[in-house]
């Protein structure tokens, strides 16, 4: 018999694990697959993901076509794509395979160094990840099948990206910094104490080197071990001519190819911020061209250092060939949207002006914001706070009413009126205006920025359809979650589902409702005329019923959830049965039209070396783990799905 609730009264969790039920028998996958017809899903590329089975040591990498891929033991984790890697400990070694279980590559015990990807250079020509790998031999940059992309380095450190797109950085804490170029080979190698301070750059691999004493002077080397020239700077920008910016103190001057000062010998120029004499590491990001500076007159230069007349500095644009654009009365400048600077001027107010040095026209606001997503927009902060949409020249995109404040959402903005507290102006993704009737105001907005869910103090909730410009629905007395595809509500103390033209396709009698991406409802309640138990059931946005099980409940997984449209399985847990010798939990992962691809049991006996289980995939040989652990045909027929809600 399985064990079921009896206590109507305890609320239930649609994401927590608990009792759970349901499966198709799946001894002959063929038929079952012809019966169903489910071609099309079967044409398409498998999606991979990692499934958790009860009983098991760790993950099995498996596919929405119901095969088991990983046939190695060991912890799984995808790297990329199309490409896992399986690590075990206690037989170190481990094993890189596609998503088709093709291995790439068997090797000894491995570690990432991270989750994520190395960070490439974002100009690289090779934009296949690499990851930072740590193993008996050191630390390697290897490819996403496991080959080597630098070979492995002793003792500790770290990779690192440098200013040229294909050379990479070993930063040794034991030795000397190395530099290796996209084919593994080493180009540099600095001596323990030396300092790259600059270079490797985008057109020219040369590096200035330095040690960490500021009054010593600093060489330039390329990548034969050849110093080309040394003086005393502490950094050093390439510019479009063949010269240099080298930076003297706080001071930039400009230099001939040999490094020798060149042009005015009386100008030097403030480029951003360099404390005085500092030596750093070189830094990946050489920043963009043109740039604000200052240009002073030099006044006095000797062993004290450099010293300029401030009263003479003019403020302007720096170019890549190392001229310098002066723009009258300006004291300062800041780039606030690519190619426009903002120019604080004497007393003229402050100005736009672009990468010409022509001046725009006034700078209105008080402020600009960025806005996340649109680098074509700004929010324009005025005075006295009111906020308005302008486009990086400044020009009034939007005749909004006076706004207190402009919220930005993933699809568009939030207006606050001026002189209310609340938002109810939408500016949706083309900046069309939606502003809703006094007394209400906009509570959420769904993904996809075409529902908005309305509040009124008077009525409660409504939902708006962006693109009709209407109302839709009745009114909500509350309302659970906003979705594309509708709203969850709650009414007398359970959950509905209304969609997006306001028709109401789930009453309100379920304990829970989960979206499953786009096309998906899940729900559960519990079974009527007080018989114990509950039902979970799968719906289409329609309201109809795709499957139900009996005691099971659906676990809202992270690792399914972060796929596309919330993954193509979703995980079952229960029912649980009891048996004389333990309790048996059944567990599992059916797809959106309710077929079930894996079918797992935990056989639990009250000791480790009695538990046993077994995970069965739609397609090829069931894994066990443990003692024997039998899925009855009693069993399959507990979890097999229902027809109905």
């Amino acid at each position: 018999m399985t064990k079921h609730d009896t206590d109507a009264a305890e609320p239930f969790d649609a994401t927590g694990i608990g009792p759970f039920r349901g499966i198709q028998s799946i001894a002959q996958p063929a038929f079952l697959a012809l019966a169903l017809g489910i071609a099309p899903a079967w044409a398409e590329e498998p999606q991979t993901f990692v499934l958790q089975a009860s009983g098991f040591d760790s993950g099995l990498v498996a596919n929405d076509q119901g095969r088991l891929i990983q046939e190695w033991p060991g912890r799984p984790q995808q790297v990329a794509p199309n490409r896992w890697l399986v690590v075990d400990f206690e037989r170190s070694s481990s094993v890189w395979f596609d998503d088709a279980g093709r291995v790439s590559l068997k090797s000894p015990y491995v570690e990432l160094r991270s989750d994520a990807a190395f960070n490439r250079h974002p100009d690289d020509p090779d934009p296949t990840p690499l990851f930072s790998t740590w193993s008996r031999a050191g630390t390697a940059l290897l490819r996403a099948d496991g080959s080597t992309f630098v070979d492995w380095q002793p003792g500790s450190g770290e990779w690192a990206i440098t200013a040229h797109t294909q050379r990479y950085s070993w930063r040794s804490r034991e030795a000397g910094e190395r530099i290796f170029d996209a084919r593994g080979q080493l180009r540099m190698q600095l001596a323990k104490g030396e300092l790259r301070v600059a270079g490797p750059f985008p057109e020219r691999t040369q590096y200035l080197v330095c040690d960490l004493n500021p009054g010593t002077p600093c060489a330039l080397r390329d990548e034969a071990g050849k110093t080309l020239w040394t003086e005393h700077i502490d950094n050093l920008i390439p510019l479009s001519n063949g010269g240099w910016l080298g930076l003297q103190g706080r001071a930039w001057r400009r230099l001939d190819a040999g490094g020798q000062l060149t042009g005015d010998r009386a100008l030097i120029y403030v480029v951003g911020y360099s404390s005085a004499r500092s030596r750093s590491p070189a830094s990946e990001d050489l920043g963009s061209w043109p740039r604000w500076a200052t240009e002073y007159h030099v006044i006095r230069e000797d062993a004290e250092g450099i010293f300029a007349d401030e009263a003479d500095a003019v403020d302007g644009l720096m170019y890549p060939d190392g001229r310098f654009q002066g723009i009258a009365g300006a004291t300062s400048g800041e780039e606030i949207c690519p190619g426009i600077w903002r120019a604080r001027m004497d007393d003229a107010g402050d100005k736009l002006v672009d990468a010409n040095a022509q001046v725009l026209g006034p700078f209105t606001a008080y402020a600009w914001k960025e806005v996340d997503g649109r680098p074509e927009l700004r929010q324009a902060i005025a005075e006295d706070g009111q906020e308005t949409l302008v486009n990086c020249r400044g020009k009034l995109l939007v005749p909004t009413p006076p706004l207190s404040r402009l919220s930005v959402e993933a699809t568009g903005f939030f207006g606050t009126l001026d002189g209310e507290s609340e938002p109810r102006l939408w500016l949706d993704a083309e900046l069309g205006q939606h502003l809703l009737p006094k007394g209400t105001w906009i509570d959420l907005v769904s993904a996809d920025g075409q529902l908005l869910l309305v509040r009124s103090d008077a009525e409660g909730f409504r939902l708006y359809h962006v693109k009709q410009g209407r109302f839709v629905g009745h009114t909500i007395e509350s309302a659970h979650a906003l979705l594309p595809g509708g709203v969850v509500f709650l009414r007398d103390g359970y959950y509905g589902f209304i969609d997006a033209d306001g028709v109401e396709r789930l009453p309100a009698r379920y304990t829970a409702i989960t979206p499953w991406g786009e096309d998906r409802l899940w729900t559960s309640r519990y079974l009527d005329n007080d018989a114990p138990g509950r039902i979970t059931t799968l719906h289409r946005m329609d309201g109809s019923v795709v499957a139900s099980w009996l005691n099971a409940s659906m676990n809202d997984s992270p690792i399914l959830r972060s796929l596309p449209n919330q993954g193509s399985l979703t995980e079952l847990i229960g029912p649980t049965f009891e048996r004389p010798d333990g309790e048996y939990l059944g567990q599992q992962w059916v797809d959106r039209n309710g077929r079930t691809l894996f079918l797992s049991l935990h056989c639990q006996r009250g000791s480790r070396e009695t538990e046993g289980s077994v995970i069965e995939p739609l397609t090829g040989q069931a894994r066990r783990q443990g003692t024997d652990c039998p899925i009855t045909d009693e069993i399959r027929a507990e979890m097999a799905a229902t027809p109905a809600d």
